[in-house]
């Protein structure tokens, strides 16, 4: 399977996915907590993974770029600098490999899809304010 970096972001500008719970065992075996992992594709081509917690203390670990994606899938991620910021590069996805009929993303040959959570409007953290969105799925969509 082929992708063009640029235009399969434009394709899912605005679209973030995300995989299901993973629940976090405690020292006694219960649940204690767990993550929420996201992908989300603007109409530039760039694409931001992020990792959030569940529980008491749910909150934002860590987000990363990724510089780029090859045709073949392969996420370039533009990784900071350790002294700097936290993040875990186990939890990155390493290639996108799959698209299904539904249009759930397989990462990694997984088994688990990476569903559609939903078409945000803006994303004025990172810098894509509404309109830019707006913009980008107009310009993007049906590629």
């Amino acid at each position: 399977m082929s992708f063009d970096p640029k235009t399969f972001a434009g394709s899912h500008c605005g679209c973030r996915y995300q995989q299901d719970y993973r629940p976090t065992l405690g020292r006694d075996g219960k649940k204690e907590s767990g993550t929420l992992e996201v992908v989300k594709f603007y109409y530039d081509g760039r694409i931001r993974f992020e990792q959030h917690c569940y529980g008491e203390a749910a909150t934002f670990v860590f987000g990363v770029w990724a510089e780029g994606m090859d045709p073949d899938g392969t996420l370039h991620w533009a990784l900071p600098n350790r002294r700097k910021s936290y993040y875990d590069e186990d939890y990155l996805p390493k290639k996108l490999t799959r698209v299904d009929e539904a249009g759930n993303l397989y990462f990694d040959e997984g088994h688990f899809p990476w569903k559609l959570a939903d078409d945000f409007e803006a994303d004025p953290r990172w810098g894509y304010p509404r309109w830019k969105v707006l913009l980008g799925k107009l310009l993007g969509k049906g590629r």
